[in-house]
């Protein structure tokens, strides 16, 4: 055999290789999929955990806001005082107050809510509502029943203040 022949198998012999590890075995194959597999179960509940927690912060923070202008309400007006029953017409009735601006005689700074705040009576169980309870507004956490103010409808419009921006303090009449 030549010099030439045998260089010539030794370069088919090394093509013919490389094109065999050019690819992924089946072993290969089932341990990519395997490893996204634990991956995808480890982070699947994270984001779902992260979703419920933040949604149960942002009701806290539009029950805060609600109850916010129940307060100031009731410092401008009068205290904000009815008695709780089923249904959402007492939870109705609180949200127009705080939306109220009497055009002849204004409270300073009525209205306690933006005009633009929409009201939506939820009876889901996988939201969070608010539910008035004779003098303020009281959460009802998803997976609980009651019928209530969605707290993750409502304050669409509303923008809570950074939290490095003092909020003005009411002033009493």
């Amino acid at each position: 055999m030549g010099i030439h022949t045998r260089r010539r198998i030794s370069l088919s012999l090394a093509s013919h290789a490389r094109a065999e590890n050019a690819g992924f075995s089946l072993v290969e194959m089932i341990i990519v999929i395997a490893v996204i597999g634990i991956m995808a179960s480890i982070g699947i509940p994270m984001i779902a955990n992260t979703v419920s927690s933040s949604s149960r912060r942002t009701a806290d923070r539009n029950a805060k806001v609600l109850n916010g202008a129940v307060i100031a309400f009731g410092e401008q007006n009068w205290e904000l005082v009815l008695a709780s029953s089923e249904g959402s017409d007492d939870e109705l009735a609180i949200f127009e107050s705080l939306r109220y601006r009497d055009a002849i005689n204004p409270a300073p700074g009525s209205p306690y809510l933006p005009p633009n705040a929409t009201f939506v009576a939820s009876s889901d169980t996988t939201t969070h509502r608010a539910v008035w309870n004779g003098r303020m507004f009281e959460l009802v956490p998803a997976g609980s029943a009651g019928t209530g103010l969605d707290l993750m409808k409502v304050m669409g419009a509303i923008q809570a203040p950074p939290t490095s921006t003092p909020v003005p303090a009411s002033t009493n009449r």
